[in-house]
């Protein structure tokens, strides 16, 4: 179990581990049968006190179940920032989901005294998983139970930069939105920052540095964090996959579970994260099953987590370029010349939220002007006053959750009456926060400020607001630019389906379609759309699950059918 007395220090505030002690559910104790199934599959291996099993940074190769003695977890090993993070002792295991993607570690393993464990490779603790449903769910959800701790604590990577730099406020939300467990040092605020930077000869000037283990990146793109964590592979698959699913939102993710699970080879690639805009979701609490409500980014995981497992094959970040058919295969063209070939396509992109019309927008995005509104972006505005601009669901979960983190909100919304687009559940929260000020009838029309927001000026009273941040949920666009014009679309480039296609529409992708087209099947024979990408789609999670498991059985009826 974690040990007790220690600390750690993440994004300026210090959890005891005693806070993180008692998670059964993270750290179960493996006794009787189910012991006896892992010994059995695995192999005893002698440890020595000090002998290091795997260092942060390097690419985990094996499971381990304490038969005798302890393991230690350490962050920043042999730094002079070295924090013990926990210890488990007999009969509990450590790893993590990085076994199943094939991420590298995030904390350095240490025999904390001689002893003796039970090590599976991942073939072997793949095939435990798959052949007992409840060693399987034990071992499955104790990986999502302890990376959410990992996430909470900080543990794991060293982001050092400066919460008023773009480049690091990107790097931020990239590790957020892929659920990477991270630490941040801010080099304005926290005092041991001029160390660590003294340490590494680096001058503040050079942030942001992302480090952890072997990993050292000064001012990373999003792309060299993704290849240095193998969050993709580094090259595309030549093999023809049954079903190529671009956008791994709640449409598209459930798409590649459903998919994988029922035997189809299956590739999703996404341009940002699993999880796509939901995953920015503070808190959904109206999807059926969860009745205290489960956060994006949770749902996002473990559905990434199940697709892995059922042996979907995941990239990010890689953004699709366009769409083309060869020799009978459709073929998605990805960034850097790369492509993939597949059977059918299921398009799953999303959409964006729109931009405000107002100058100097893109002065302060990154730096005060926000689309989403995770953990992330409320530490960096705690206890200042923020704006909410919209007035839908998302912009209501984003008031809320701002509002629950010390924030007072400014929430803008254009239309007259808030419940016309939010539901009643989200309204009657908003109306009754008292650190919710709601502002009916009115727009935004300036934003003011020296290198960060600083205020914002409306239409309508009280005139001007000196809001530190602005959040913007203010409808969305989307993501088909990437077609060109080889799919059909309504004039506001949403994906046009199934009997929505007209004559019109078809020309002239109708070449080789002999049948009118599936419910979600596009102008192109075998490309199917899902979720908030489609035309006449509802903007739900729920929906947009239901809907990516459609689209896998119209897959299945279109293969058969061209057999």
């Amino acid at each position: 179990m974690w040990t007790r007395g220690q600390s750690v220090c993440c994004q300026g505030v210090v959890i005891a581990m005693e806070e993180l002690l008692d998670h059964e559910e993270a750290f179960p104790r493996l006794t009787g049968e189910l012991l006896a199934l892992i010994d059995a599959a695995g192999e005893r291996r002698a440890i020595a006190e000090g002998e290091l099993l795997n260092r942060a940074g390097d690419v985990a190769q094996e499971f381990y179940v304490v038969a005798r003695g302890a393991l230690a977890g350490y962050a920043d090993y042999g730094r002079s920032t070295e924090r013990l993070v926990g210890v488990i002792g007999k009969g509990r295991f450590w790893g993590g989901t990085n076994l199943l993607t094939g991420q590298p570690a995030y904390l350095t393993t240490v025999a904390r005294e001689d002893g003796e464990v039970i090590a599976l490779d991942l073939d072997q603790l793949r095939r435990v998983i798959g052949a007992n449903q409840r060693i399987g769910d034990l071992i499955l959800g104790a990986f999502v139970a302890r990376r959410a701790l990992l996430v909470e604590a900080g543990a794991g990577l060293r982001l050092v930069g400066s919460r008023l730099s773009a480049d690091t406020m990107r790097l931020r939300e990239f590790l957020t939105r892929n659920r990477i467990p991270h630490g941040f040092v801010d080099v304005e605020f926290d005092e041991h920052a001029e160390r660590l930077l003294r340490e590494l000869d680096v001058a503040p000037a050079d942030t942001p540095l992302l480090l952890g283990g072997s990993i050292a990146l000064r001012n990373p793109t999003n792309g060299d964090v993704a290849d240095a964590l193998h969050l993709r592979p580094s090259r595309a698959p030549t093999r023809v996959a049954d079903v190529v699913i671009v956008g791994a939102g709640p449409a598209g993710l459930a798409a590649a579970v459903y998919a994988a699970s029922e035997g189809l080879s299956t590739s999703v690639v996404d341009s940002v994260a699993t999880g796509g805009q939901a995953s920015t979701s503070a808190r959904i609490e109206n999807y059926l099953g969860f009745p205290a409500g489960i956060s994006g980014a949770d749902l996002a995981e473990r559905a990434a987590l199940q697709a892995k497992r059922f042996g979907a094959r995941t990239a990010v970040p890689v953004s699709a370029g366009g769409l083309s058919f060869e020799s009978g295969d459709h073929v998605v063209e990805l960034e850097g010349g790369a492509h993939l070939r597949g059977r059918t396509v299921v398009v799953a992109t999303g959409a964006r939220y729109r931009r405000l019309a107002v100058d100097r927008l893109a002065e302060f995005e990154g730096a005060g002007v926000f689309y989403a509104a995770t953990e992330v972006e409320a530490q960096a505005c705690a206890g200042d006053r923020v704006c909410v601009v919209g007035g839908a669901n998302s912009a209501g979960q984003a008031a809320v959750f701002l509002a629950g983190r010390g924030c007072h909100v400014d929430l803008v919304v254009r239309g007259d009456d808030l419940g016309t687009r939010m539901s009643r559940y989200l309204v009657g929260q908003v109306d009754s926060h008292p650190a919710i000020d709601v502002h009916l009838a009115t727009r935004v029309r300036a934003l003011h400020g020296n290198g960060s927001l600083e205020s914002i000026s409306v239409d309508r009273a009280p005139g001007r607001i000196d809001a530190r941040a602005l959040f913007v949920f203010i409808g969305a666009y989307p993501c088909t630019e990437w077609l060109g014009k080889k799919l059909a679309t309504d004039e506001h480039g949403f994906l046009v389906t199934g009997p929505d296609l007209q004559l019109t529409h078809l020309d002239p992708a109708r070449a080789g379609r002999d049948r009118p087209p599936l419910p979600l099947e596009t102008s192109r024979p075998g490309v199917f759309a899902a979720g908030d990408v489609r035309c006449g789609s509802i903007k739900r999670v729920a929906s947009a699950v239901g809907e990516g498991a459609m689209a896998v059985r119209m897959v299945h009826q279109y293969l058969a059918a061209s057999v």
